[in-house]
């Protein structure tokens, strides 16, 4: 497997890697931020404020979040920005109690109107299961929810602008450059967030569901007639992007960090039950590596790794094992359907399978690291349906 002689990226990345003189697109388009103008950048993102603001007597964009630590920064961004958002989220039922209260506390912090969509659960769970036997992949169909929801509210509401945060075919394989200003789309969508297999590859002779249930994971169409248009930006193409030192400066808004035995970044979905377990397996059974790559990449990037500390890192994280239990039991499959699962699904990764608790280890890491983690909490509860209420 050809790996980048810079980072740690391997070949299978999802997004494909393009390599020249063994270093790829990547790393390479990663350089742009040290010379890039970024104050005229910014000045296109306020033209863009400008031009949309007051669009409409209600919302001037939709910011779609999950409660995530970049979901603080994006909306910190956008009210800078002087813009008026609706906050639209979409229920995954896999939060624990961390992520539920840093979810209800974005929204009350900042003081904003909220639409959080809960989808009808057996539907949900029957594409689940339909996706983990498909495509090894159990996150899909939240991933259609999440980059479509938001666009039938903007098209209901004649909203024209949806701010996301980060580009990922950007910031992880250079797939584009910051200066092509890449926008969401129903393309980008398909082609990156949901690595080509849209709702219809999950039904048919797949899920067997009421397919009048699957209106909001379709994109919505005719989005660029004049009266309907939606845009999606990127903050990522705006702003000088670095997701760590990011995520440490809005714990001052309230934001609680979670304890993680898979990675040293304790901010990027603080709050989920499956991120870094089933999701995280999967990810090393699809493609080979883990979710501790990711951000080792990316901190040899920002410069705060050498590629030789990076390793080292990685391999504190690399081998710990997951309990798969927790969502299998969420997910109401069988004893025997989980054994089939595990032996037919999971071979590559069958090292990594554990029936007990894991135990949250300390670990040493660069002080360029540790001087931008924080404090960070164990969640008491996982799997938390619906969290009104929820206080921790």
């Amino acid at each position: 497997m050809k790996n980048c002689k810079y980072c740690l990226y391997p070949k299978s990345h999802p997004f494909g890697m393009a390599y020249s003189d063994d270093v790829c697109l990547g790393c390479i388009t990663h350089k742009e931020k040290y010379n890039l103008d970024w104050s005229e950048r910014y000045s296109f993102l306020e033209e863009e404020a400008r031009k949309n603001k007051k669009r409409t007597k209600t919302y001037d964009c939709i910011v779609p979040v999950i409660g995530d630590a970049e979901d603080y920064f994006v909306v910190q961004e956008v009210l800078k920005l002087g813009l008026n958002p609706l906050i639209v989220s979409v229920n995954s039922y896999f939060y624990n109690d961390i992520g539920w209260k840093n979810l209800h506390n974005l929204i009350t912090h900042f003081d904003l109107d909220s639409w959080v969509y809960n989808p009808e659960i057996q539907t949900y769970k029957e594409l689940i299961r339909t996706s983990l036997r498909k495509y090894n992949h159990m996150y899909l169909p939240w991933i259609q929810l999440h980059t479509s929801f938001p666009v039938h509210v903007a098209k209901e509401k004649s909203i024209p602008l949806i701010i996301w945060g980060s580009n990922q075919s950007v910031e992880q394989v250079g797939k584009f450059s910051h200066k092509d200003s890449v926008e969401m789309s129903s393309w980008s969508r398909i082609e990156h967030d949901l690595f080509n297999k849209d709702i219809f590859n999950l039904i048919g002779n797949g899920a067997q569901v009421n397919e009048r249930k699957l209106n909001y994971y379709i994109y919505p169409e005719n989005l660029q007639k004049l009266s309907k248009k939606v845009k999606g930006l990127y903050l990522s193409n705006y702003l000088a992007w670095d997701p760590l030192k990011q995520n440490q400066s809005i714990i001052k808004h309230g934001f609680v960090a979670e304890e993680n035995s898979y990675s040293f970044d304790p901010y990027e979905r603080a709050g989920s039950s499956v991120y870094y377990q089933i999701h995280d397996l999967l990810k090393f059974e699809r493609l080979g590596y883990r979710k501790i790559t990711d951000h080792c990449t990316r901190e040899i990037r920002h410069g705060r790794l050498s590629r030789s500390e990076a390793i080292e890192v990685e391999s504190q994280f690399i081998q710990n094992k997951i309990n798969v239990n927790p969502f299998f039991n969420w997910l109401d499959v069988s004893k025997t359907g989980r054994e089939w699962y595990i032996n037919h699904k999971l071979k590559k990764s069958s090292n990594l399978i554990s029936d007990s608790k894991i135990e949250y280890k300390h670990h040493n890491f660069p002080q360029k690291i540790k001087s931008l983690l924080v404090k960070s909490s164990k969640p008491n509860e996982n799997f938390i349906t619906y969290g009104k209420g929820i206080e921790i």
